[in-house]
């Protein structure tokens, strides 16, 4: 259960030292190429070469500390727990309540279904977990171990804190259900339902399953008609779940034993954790829970994830394929993967996959959203206003409007040269959010471009830069607004805050060039372009640059009157 906006406890488990500050003894012996390898492999996030480097230097040096923290930590990471545990019980002889060492072992137990050594672990070694974990933990092992009252109690007192109810209620209800409380149970979710502001989906399936276990069929649906309604472009698991009940399915168990229950409290830490201490604790979280329950797809994705987030395409890769495609999180899975492959500069086979998906998915938003925004960063405007529409029908025929889809279709129109559809694109999405700065400043800017509406333009463009008053893309485009209409002082001024909020964008900085250009300040002028053109502009800026450079911004626009109009620059600029 994933929750946003929530985070799990005050500060995250400390859980390794991670790598020591300097190289350990046997990086001098034998062990070394493999020890630095490891480290260069763990700096760069590559978790797979890492644990495997780790494991060939332990081979070499079993017992040294520093190694075997780093190793058991890279090797839980990589999902090698096996492995780790090897590693761990090495380092207890060293350090018994290790906070690595706790955790593995205490996975281990849940693994092998040993409640009475979790439960001593549990209760010898407290501090060695987050506290969080610890109740959650020791709620499950009581529950493994037949003892419901004790897990009952463990579940009830993990804390006071809103976040802490929530998990600790959640996880209640998952037990009473397992043991045929279902009243029990449904008391305890509306409990943590009543701690979030916004449904979440694997609390409204749980909620939901309740409800139908008590013959409360219309109830549940609600439930699932809520959450998927607070969502913004469809939820796989509410869709799965409505088309169940419809087809008289009964719900089956979220976590059927403590195993899955001690896998769900570790996935929902790893969530709460992702950004409040960095991946790679949340990572050792959500693979200690898809090793005690593979088929938790959920914590599959958010291991792939966080790979993706951690600069490791490839090793997503495998990750995302490891969701079953029968699974209601598959979509998803597959927008991913497509990410990912965008990211490895496989962009044909991004659209590839993407357009594979929506046409088995015709009706999930989210996947023509994902092709859409592929084919618009590729520059194929007319495919990619096409793919907007088809997904702008969906989320209308489920009685939802979005503003980003037409704000996203009308940029995808004006860059294919389609004014008309981009313009009524762009009112569409101020009458369904009026107040909203990317739309005002991208609708406005253009009307300035082609001197229509100028009034309302430049109210529409000072309306956004109250709202973003940081931003330095938008304040440009006010800047150049006035440089457009003549107004070169206040295009100076404006553009000059443009460029110490944005200072290494090249057309802001070239903006600010021809505007002390035109209030005769030449030689700051000249500083500017050249400043915009190491910034790495797009060619034809970067010619119109250096033609300025070489000859002044008057001779330049003498060339481009007896040539032609000139193109628009920097066209509805978009906030970034």
């Amino acid at each position: 259960m994933r929750l946003t906006g929530h985070r799990a406890c005050g500060v995250a488990m400390a859980l390794v030292g991670a790598l020591a500050a300097g190289a350990p003894a046997s990086a001098r012996d034998s062990g070394a190429g493999a020890y630095l390898a490891a480290r260069q492999a763990d700096q760069r996030g590559d978790v797979e070469a890492s644990a495997r480097y780790f494991a060939r230097a332990l081979q070499d040096d079993p017992d040294d500390r520093a190694l075997l923290e780093a190793g058991a930590s890279a090797l839980v990471a990589a999902g090698r727990v096996d492995e780790a545990e090897a590693a761990a019980e090495r380092l207890a002889a060293l350090d018994p309540s290790h906070r690595i060492v706790a955790l593995i072992r205490a996975a281990q137990a849940f693994k092998r279904a040993d409640f009475a050594a979790a439960r001593a672990l549990l209760a010898d070694q407290p501090d060695a977990f987050h506290p969080l974990m610890l109740k959650l933990m020791q709620g499950w092992a009581a529950q493994g171990a037949g003892d419901a009252a004790a897990a009952r109690a463990a579940f009830e007192t993990v804390g006071d804190r809103p976040v802490l109810r929530l998990f600790g209620q959640y996880h209640l209800g998952l037990m009473l259900m397992q043991n045929g409380d279902a009243e029990g149970a449904l008391a305890a979710f509306e409990a943590a339902q009543a701690e979030v502001t916004a449904p979440t989906s694997r609390l409204s399936t749980a909620h939901g399953g309740a409800l139908e276990a008590l013959g409360r069929g219309p109830e549940a649906l609600a439930v699932y008609e809520a959450a998927l309604a607070a969502s913004r472009f469809g939820d796989p698991a509410m869709e799965a779940a409505i088309a169940r009940l419809a087809a008289g399915g009964a719900a089956p168990l979220l976590v059927a034993s403590a195993a899955e229950g001690a896998a769900e409290a570790l996935f929902g830490l790893a969530g709460a954790l992702v950004g409040e201490s960095g991946g790679r604790v949340a990572l050792i979280h959500a693979r200690l829970a898809t090793h005690l329950r593979p088929s938790l797809t959920a914590a599959q994705l958010l291991v792939a994830e966080l790979m993706d987030a951690d600069g490791q395409p490839e090793l997503a890769l495998a990750a995302y394929a490891a969701v079953p495609g029968d699974d209601p999180l598959w979509t998803r899975a597959q927008i991913r993967r497509a990410a990912a492959l965008e990211q490895l500069e496989r962009g044909d086979a991004a659209v590839e996959a993407l357009r594979a998906l929506t046409a088995r998915e015709t009706h999930a938003a989210e996947a023509h959203i994902a092709l859409a925004d592929l084919l618009r960063r590729r520059e194929a405007y007319v495919e990619s206003a096409e793919a907007y529409g088809r997904a702008i029908e969906i989320v209308e025929a489920a009685g939802r409007a979005d503003w980003t889809l037409f704000y996203q279709r009308g940029v995808a129109h004006e860059r294919a040269g389609a004014w008309d559809a981009a313009e009524a694109d762009f009112k569409r999405a101020l009458t369904l959010s009026p107040d909203q700065p990317l739309v005002l400043n991208y609708l406005g800017y253009s009307w300035v471009e082609m001197g229509r509406n100028l009034d309302e333009a430049m109210a529409m463009i000072r309306m956004a830069v109250d709202m973003r008053p940081d931003d330095g893309y938008i304040t440009d485009s006010l800047g150049w607004v006035h440089y457009r209409l003549g107004n070169f002082a206040e295009a100076v001024e404006w553009l000059e805050k443009a460029v110490a909020l944005a200072p290494v964008d090249p057309v802001i900085n070239d903006h600010l060039g021809d505007a002390l250009w035109r209030v005769g300040r030449r030689l700051e002028a000249q500083f500017q372009w050249k400043r915009a053109r190491s910034f790495d502009p797009e060619p034809k800026d970067l010619a119109r640059i250096k033609r300025k450079l070489a000859l002044g911004l008057d001779a330049v626009l003498e060339e481009e009157a007896a040539a032609a109009p000139a193109p628009h620059e920097a066209m509805g600029r978009d906030g970034g």
